[in-house]
């Protein structure tokens, strides 16, 4: 027997073993993972849920929700559906229906409205009301996404509002954030002294589809999300504190460069809207979403205090004055719901706002919806343009007394 051909052999094959070794630990590892990243994922939903995310992002750049998800809200215990459109609302055609007064709706979170169910939610009760108010039928197009600012809404309405062929429509300015939104310049820039749109630029499809994993693991993971949540709850308090710094720069009496800027980028954005307006035959309204501090006197007060604040420095009321003095200079017909939202929280002691939350409950959607509603019936009934719902109506009522 040849003993060093014997030991050659050995050699060879040991390699060979080696690596097969190596293999079966590896997928034994990546086993052992998959098993424990399930059996996390199925505690985890079983006895601590997360909230789940729902939004998404455009290849062209526009923060949207993820079309057709339905999704449980753990954190408000609410059903949430989007539509194909990205969307908290139901589905639409694109072609308006003969004889209906679309309005298409655009805002932030406040009409995003995860806090409370969809048939409570401000669009729900605004078509509702505003159809027994002028008598014709109504179509409410939901377009409201958390983070979205005046800049996010007028591109949206420029890139995609406008091929539902509005009547109307209507932004929801929410004053505690959308200024500070509008100096982000996600999709405009300021050059010269001018307000310039950025040109649309698509993702590269690899970083597309990075984003596109990430939101489906965020709308669909719960692992995924306690572990996305803990890592950014990291500088959430203090974008909190900067968001209530910005909203006390925006009471204050001498406001900052900063301020000033942020308002003058608004109302250039406004002007852009009422161009597009007036080009393509709709209307323009917008109401004003006070902040609680403008609404409660005892919250504005502890705001003072916990910021050590001198009151005489201050005007509460000047962020809807600031924006309704826009509004008017640009010809928008303007709902402010500051003076109702002041009386009714006087008068009955209760809560608008969530608390901790800052948006709407179910009575801040309702009472927002009937003020809007009556203001926007009225304002339609003055639009001579608007005679197909005195028409609509003449037609309804020649049609019942025929049945008869």
């Amino acid at each position: 027997m040849d003993v060093g051909a014997t030991r050659t052999e050995c050699n060879r094959r040991m390699p060979v073993n080696k690596r097969y070794s190596v293999a079966v630990t590896i997928a034994a590892l990546v086993a052992a993972l998959g098993v424990g990243l399930l059996l996390s994922e199925s505690l985890l939903r079983l006895f601590y849920p997360q909230t789940l995310g729902v939004w998404a992002q455009t290849r062209d750049g526009l923060i949207l929700l993820r079309p057709t998800l339905q999704v449980f809200h753990e954190k408000f215990r609410t059903h949430v559906h989007t539509n194909s459109f990205g969307f908290r609302d139901r589905e639409h055609k694109l072609g308006k229906p003969d004889g209906t007064l679309r309005v298409l709706l655009l805002g932030d979170s406040f009409m995003e409205a995860l806090q409370v169910n969809f048939e409570d939610a401000f669009s729900t009760l605004l078509e509702k009301e505003l159809q027994g108010l002028i008598g014709c039928p109504v179509e409410v197009i939901s377009a409201g996404v958390s983070g979205w600012g005046t800049d996010d809404e007028v591109t949206y309405l420029k890139r995609k509002g406008a091929e539902f062929h509005p009547d109307v429509v209507l932004f929801a300015a929410t004053l505690h954030n959308d200024i500070s939104d509008n100096l982000e310049g996600r999709y405009h820039r300021v050059d010269q002294g001018q307000l310039i749109e950025k040109p649309i630029r698509e993702l590269p499809w690899y970083t597309y589809w990075g984003l596109e994993a990430r939101s489906y693991l965020a709308s669909h993971s719960h692992l995924y999300q306690i572990v996305y949540q803990s890592w950014k709850s990291l500088g959430r308090s203090d974008a909190g504190a900067r968001l209530t710094s910005h909203v006390v720069e925006l009471m204050r009496n001498n406001q900052s460069d900063e301020v000033k800027r942020g308002w003058w980028v608004t109302q250039k954005l406004l002007e852009e809207a009422q161009s597009l307006a007036r080009a393509d035959g709709f209307k323009l309204a917008m109401f004003i979403i006070p902040t609680v501090y403008e609404v409660d006197e005892r919250s504005y007060l502890d705001l003072i205090a916990a910021h050590q604040l001198n009151g005489s420095d201050l005007n509460r009321d000047k962020p809807v004055e600031a924006l309704a003095a826009i509004l008017d200079g640009e010809d928008i017909q303007a709902i402010n719901l500051l003076p109702e939202f002041r009386t009714w929280s006087s008068e009955s002691g209760q809560q608008l706002y969530l608390q901790g939350d800052g948006h709407f409950n179910r009575e801040g959607h309702r009472l927002a919806a009937s003020v809007v509603s009556r203001n926007l019936a009225r304002m339609i009934h003055e639009w001579e343009s608007f005679d197909r719902c005195r028409i609509t109506r003449a037609e309804m009522t020649h049609n019942s007394a025929h049945a008869e």
